[in-house]
């Protein structure tokens, strides 16, 4: 029998950690909460014996009057935790009108004394044994990585000067393969499009080559430097188009250009990359999912092409290609994560070289196939094998940046980012006021705001830094529609993410889900924010009760969905239901179905895109609402749904009735210039009187040029 405090112990294969507060269960470490273990103490303790369920009431919930049902709800999470089956139990065993027994095979980590003693000896020697091969081999890992593996050669920069100072963004900067010119798209006057432009760098002066009234983007030359190609699109249309630039850069704006090929509209564009004469690699959108295309050019006269492939195994959200080497760096979105790979195109091989949930920005190869640039909150120098080191520290953020072939002076546009918080009530609105009364800082970035049932309060996530990356000093804040000033209810962690907040019925809680599937609950008068959901998988279909005193949610469990409760009284989960399994592309999207949805449903914009699309097609002012929705996510309140659409760089917010299906066009709320990967998002009361959205503004970015310096040995 075990003596002394009960710290580990293997129960059948699951090895219990009672001071980490963790199960090893299949080789992986899971959290488990303290009350479970509790309980899992309780029963080993009488093991053999039936525990009665007024001893787990009195030993779990001493100071607390609870239900009987807390018990049964208890046994059924500690069951799931243990993947213990009621039906076939192999751990905790039903004793009918007596309670529960703990049926499982323990064993215990103690050893006689002379054993004891013995693995003390042979542990210590096993120790310095291995401390000894271990010192070892990593000398001589170290000496192979030394020899045969390229170190990062970080280059000192220093600043050289500004180039562009002209209000709005400039974004999607190329060199011309004589490093004299430089080319990239900026914001029109009237900032309803982009237009091409070109920096002279012997002249040193800007001439606008493109302003058609489409917006104009993504500008590449061709290897030889006598072709510029780019993409030309309105929120109907989208092509990619040639022009010729052998003659003097002054007349570039009357040179003809001609179409070489199709894309979808509507979707957010990346860098095209003209390898050589014959191939041409650019992002594409197929059934709304990004893909690699592959042109094969026929240049026997003017550039045209003589076949297209997609190269579907692969998803860019952003990438950079080597000339030379066809080596490319391809960032594809993964979940809640963004995959950096090497793909060799080659023969198609990939390796994933990077893992984060930060956004990347600015990617370009240093030296192919060793090192590499990325943007963002800083202009980062990193390599192929994960080294990495900050070259410099902008104000704000770098969107982008490019490598001049011939000087290696590296130019990048830096800039700054507002995101305010917008109230509008629509009884009052009139379509000519203007689109709504700002309620938040200007110093902050705020979004996710969420509107209580009666319009009164709105809840927002506030980012205190104001880079691009919203990851750092997250707090919630509380805005009530009769005072002036909001005020703080908590501060969060840098690990949660958030992705959604849910308001109780009755106005006291909120719910808060992360990009992990993980919910807490806030308060709104004590402030306090708890845990209370984090060891379900797949988390889905977050749904408050209408007394606000409970909700429900369903998780995966043994590729099962289940159904489950969580109760604020009893502060416990309780299994409902099992649910069948759903294709969730097949099934039918009614009217039904949609009321019921809120932003916790991993596929909420789709099933809206899908519903408004059958329901009012002929309707809509673009013809696929995704790439708006991507951008916008839109808000089902009690008769109809709020969604934003961007058509060219207009948004515009709209309103779909359930009662009467109409499709009505509310305000124009400004123009979005450039996508900042920040999820821009709705909310409504639940009457839809009352509106508050977030609105991305102020955006600033000028290209800048920073110049080697020679290393003294």
């Amino acid at each position: 029998m075990h003596s002394g405090p009960l710290e580990k112990i293997k129960v059948n294969e699951v090895e219990v950690d009672f001071v980490g507060l963790k199960l090893f269960i299949n080789h992986q470490w899971h959290d488990i909460e303290a009350r479970q273990l509790g309980l899992l103490k309780l029963l080993i303790e009488n093991h053999g014996k039936a525990v009665s369920r007024n001893d787990i009431m009195n030993s779990l919930w001493r100071d607390t009057i609870v239900s009987d049902n807390s018990v049964s709800q208890a046994i059924t999470q500690l069951r799931r935790s243990l993947g213990d089956d009621k039906g076939t139990p192999r751990f905790i065993k039903t004793v009918p009108r007596v309670g529960y027994q703990l049926i499982a095979e323990l064993e215990y980590p103690e050893l006689s004394e002379p054993e004891l003693k013995q693995r003390r000896k042979s542990k210590k020697q096993s120790i310095i044994v291995a401390l000894l091969s271990s010192l070892s081999a990593i000398a001589v890992t170290l000496f192979l990585v030394h020899i045969n593996q390229p170190e990062l050669a970080a280059p000192s920069y220093q600043y050289e000067s500004r180039l562009t100072s002209t209000p709005g963004p400039e974004n999607y900067i190329r060199y011309s393969p004589d490093g004299r010119y430089l080319a990239f798209s900026q914001i029109s006057e009237d900032r309803r499009h982009m237009d091409l432009a070109v920096y002279d760098a012997d002249t040193q002066s800007v001439h606008t080559i493109k302003n058609t009234g489409y917006s104009e983007e993504a500008p590449e030359w061709s290897p030889t430097g006598d072709w510029l190609v780019y993409f030309r699109h309105d929120p109907f249309t989208c092509e990619i188009r040639l022009m010729t630039v052998k003659n003097p850069v002054e007349t570039w704006r009357i040179s003809p250009d001609r179409h070489l090929a199709f894309c979808e509209p509507g979707f957010t564009r990346e860098k095209i990359h003209w390898l050589d004469d014959n191939t041409l690699y650019f992002q594409a959108w197929k059934n709304s999912r990004p893909t690699l295309n592959k042109l094969t050019l026929d240049v026997s006269s003017t550039p045209k092409v003589s076949k297209e492939e997609q190269l579907e195994q692969f998803s860019p959200i952003l990438m950079d290609i080597d000339k030379s080497s066809n080596q490319a760096l391809i960032v594809e979105r993964k979940s809640t994560v963004n995959q950096l790979k090497l793909v060799d195109l080659n023969n198609l091989n990939e390796q994933i070289i990077s893992v984060s949930e930060k956004d990347y920005w600015g990617l370009n190869w240093h030296i192919p196939g060793q090192s590499f640039w990325l943007g963002n909150e800083n202009l980062k120098l990193m390599s192929v094998n994960g080294q990495s080191e900050v070259v410099y520290q902008p104000l704000g953020f770098i969107t982008d940046l490019d490598l001049n072939p011939v000087t290696k002076q590296l130019a990048h546009t830096e800039g700054l980012i507002n995101v305010n918080l917008y109230t509008m009530n629509l009884e009052k609105h009139q379509e000519s006021d203007e689109p709504g009364i700002r309620v938040s800082s200007a110093a902050r970035t705020d979004v996710l705001p969420t509107l209580s049932s009666d319009g009164t309060q709105t809840a927002f996530i506030s980012y205190q830094r104001r880079a691009i990356d919203g990851s750092h000093r997250a707090e919630i804040w509380l805005k009530n529609k009769y005072k002036k000033a909001a005020t703080l209810l908590a501060n969060l962690p840098e690990r949660i993410q958030p992705r959604y907040l849910l308001w109780s019925p009755n106005g006291e809680n909120l719910l808060l889900g992360d990009n992990k599937f993980k919910l807490y609950l806030i308060n709104i008068f004590s402030k306090h924010m708890v845990p209370v959901i984090s060891n379900y998988q797949g988390i889905d279909g977050v749904n408050w009760s209408e007394d606000g005193k409970s909700f429900t949610f369903t998780a995966n469990h043994s590729d099962e969905a289940q159904l489950w409760r969580y109760s604020l009284q009893t502060e416990t989960s309780e299994l409902l239901s099992k649910l069948p399994n759903k294709n969730a592309e097949n099934s039918e999207i009614t009217l039904d179905n949609v009321k019921v949805l809120n932003p916790s449903y991993r596929n909420y914009t789709q099933s809206l895109a899908d519903f408004l699309a059958t329901t009012v097609q002929e309707l809509l002012p673009v013809d696929s609402l995704l790439p708006s929705f991507a951008l916008y996510r839109p808000f089902i309140y009690q008769n109809g749904i709020y969604y934003v659409v961007k058509q060219g760089h207009e948004l515009t917010l709209y309103n779909y009735s359930f009662s009467d299906q109409l499709n009505t066009k509310i305000a124009l709320l400004g123009n979005h210039e450039q996508d900042v990967h920040i999820l821009l998002s709705l909310s409504a009361s639940d009457d839809g009187k009352e509106v508050v959205y977030s609105k991305l503004e102020e955006l600033e970015t000028d290209i800048s040029v920073q110049r080697p310096i020679a290393r003294e040995d």
